[in-house]
């Protein structure tokens, strides 16, 4: 089992930077020198309070200095809301970094990142790692809904990678779906096979597993689940597995987030 903290941690900053999104951060040498790209934290307000909400999944966005962990968040509920409220100074309650990351490329082996929306949450972090470690240029399909919810393309471009950039209705960069230009990217000869990085709604990755699997590229697919508890004992995040030999279901929480394409039945998803 990978290493785990539990960490009151202080604020540093939580501002939104886009609609009904924001980016909170805070300073942790420990957790930082532990965090892989993919993995995720359970966070709860530090403070004593009598709400009954319970901790929620967030994944670990960006690193910096070796000891500041940011989390991108998208306001959908009551617990977003709340931590939206929160203040620089104010103290989180932080357990991690739990889950499974994402495997590195082979030498020699590209590598495709692929977000849809609030996908590129964990993406950032592995396309920081990736810039360290591939000799290759990263190619990054970015797709969101509208030019309105888009976030984070400077911050992109300054890690100096081939980033194409969708909206479904053509507000910003090429009309259309990530999965669009992933159709034309394999359509093209490709020298050395990519190794496929995505995380987004659940139809975009099922469209990318199954695209991949036929052309067998290795591909590797962040999920979420429904966690109330992070380490596999709620059983709430249950997704099936592609075959019955081993588990019949996987628990994003442990067997994930990140998932090899293969290990998931796409057709129940």
């Amino acid at each position: 089992m990978n290493k785990m903290l539990e960490e009151v941690v202080s604020i540093e900053f939580n501002r939104q930077i886009g609609k009904d999104t924001c980016l909170l951060g805070f300073r942790s040498a420990s957790l930082a020198s532990l965090a892989k790209p993919g993995q995720f934290l359970m966070i709860h307000s530090g403070r004593e309070t009598k709400d009954p909400l319970l901790r929620r999944p967030f994944s670990i966005h960006r690193i910096q200095d070796r000891n500041k962990l940011m989390m991108l968040y998208r306001i959908v509920g009551k617990g977003t809301s709340l931590l939206s409220a929160l203040k620089e100074n104010d103290p989180i309650s932080v357990i991690g970094p739990l889950g499974n990351g994402f495997a590195l490329p082979r030498p020699n082996e590209p590598s495709l990142v692929m977000a849809g929306g609030m996908g590129i949450a964990p993406l950032f972090f592995l396309t920081q790692v990736l810039k360290r470690v591939q000799k290759h240029k990263i190619k990054m399909f970015l797709g969101f809904p509208t030019s309105q919810e888009a976030v984070l393309i400077d911050q992109l471009k300054d890690l100096n990678i081939d980033l194409s950039l969708t909206t479904e209705d053509g507000s910003l960069g090429i009309k259309g779906l990530v999965t669009d230009l992933l159709d034309q990217y394999l359509g093209q000869e490709l020298t050395n096979k990519p190794v496929i990085y995505a995380c987004g709604p659940t139809p975009m990755l099922k469209k990318i597993a199954q695209k991949a699997i036929k052309s067998r590229l290795r591909c590797y697919v962040s999920l979420e689940g429904y966690m109330a508890c992070g380490l596999g004992l709620c059983q709430g995040c249950a997704v099936k597995a592609a075959n019955n030999k081993g588990k019949p279901y996987y628990y994003v929480c442990q067997d994930g987030p990140v998932f090899s394409a293969e290990m998931i039945d796409w057709e129940v998803m």
